[in-house]
């Protein structure tokens, strides 16, 4: 019996042993699926990130990509505009560094090597930005283009309406000075017209001996005799002058010389005169001439005659005669 109750302890013992040693593998086995778990999960989790992280890399490489490109494009424009101007004033300057600026602000911020997203979206403001002002600076171009050639249409007219002024003074300053010539030969031509004095008219008849006779008996008189003296004038010439003699008869008609030279002469006053005839005369300017000619004429009707002396255009002397 003694020995029957020794025996059944030590069974508990080892069953006892047992039992927790299979507890504790089951323990460590959960425990290595626990860790083998959190180890899958944990790996997953980290592809997941790491494949997110990356796909983030790559959508902030092509925003930089198309960014860049914009900006390419935008600086274009810009170099394109900039070959319109015709005239740079200060304010395309001012805009012109303002532009430049910007562009290289987003330039640097595209250069980075590595670039965040808040960094992108500022470019990318900055880049909308640049294209209101690259607007901007187009519209100040057109308006320099369009008043450049406003001020080119008014400086082609002031150049013309110049060169009319510069033609109309030329002409008038050429008018002017032919006025001025042809008052002078006036002058010159006038202050050497001849003045006449000692002016007679006298009724003559010529008997059988020769001998003339004053009379103002008109059916007795054979000729009449003009006769005058050309005064002294220096400022005529000593030279051949030439006169013309104009009759009137009582009955308005112009009266002929016997084989005159009779015609039509212009008066400086612009209006033309009959003449009887023309005499020509040895002038002196420094002590004058004394002119004497005679009208030869088949009747004298009885009534007044006026004889008139024309000489360089102008009426030099009047006179008249009543035969009775």
């Amino acid at each position: 019996m003694t020995e029957y109750k020794d025996l059944e302890p030590s069974k508990n013992s080892k069953h006892n042993k047992d039992f927790v040693k299979n507890i504790i593998i089951t323990a460590l086995a959960i425990l290595l699926l626990l860790a083998v778990g959190y180890i899958v999960y944990q790996k997953e989790t980290n592809n997941k990130n790491s494949s997110e992280m990356q796909m983030n890399i790559n959508d902030l490489e092509r925003s930089r990509e198309i960014l860049k490109q914009e900006l390419r494009i935008v600086r274009a424009d810009f170099e394109d505009a900039k070959t319109h101007i015709v005239k740079k004033d200060s304010s395309l300057s001012y805009q012109d560094r303002l532009i430049l600026d910007k562009q290289k602000e987003i330039q640097s911020i595209l250069n980075k090597e590595e670039i965040t997203s808040d960094e992108l979206q500022r470019a990318k403001r900055l880049i909308v930005s640049l294209q209101t002002d690259i607007k901007q600076y187009k519209k100040e171009i057109d308006r320099l283009k369009a008043e450049n050639v406003k001020l080119t249409n008014k400086n082609t007219v002031l150049t013309s309406e110049n060169s009319n002024l510069s033609e109309q003074k030329k002409n008038v300053e050429s008018n002017l000075s032919e006025e001025k010539e042809n008052r002078q030969n006036l002058i010159k031509e006038t202050n050497s017209t001849l003045s006449i004095s000692n002016y007679k008219i006298i009724g003559l008849r010529v008997k059988s001996s020769g001998k003339e006779v004053e009379t103002t008996r008109a059916r007795r008189i054979d000729k009449v005799r003009v006769s005058f003296d050309l005064d002294k004038n220096l400022n005529a010439e000593s030279e051949n002058k030439e006169l013309f003699v104009t009759i009137f008869k009582p009955n308005g008609e112009i009266g002929k010389f016997k084989g005159a030279n009779s015609g039509k002469i212009n008066l400086r006053s612009g209006a033309t005169i009959e003449y009887s005839d023309r005499v020509n005369v040895n002038y002196n300017n420094m002590s004058g001439s004394r002119v004497t000619f005679d009208w030869v004429d088949y009747d004298f009707p009885k009534g007044e005659y006026q004889i008139n002396i024309y000489q360089n255009g102008y009426k030099v002397g009047q006179n008249v005669i009543t035969l009775k």
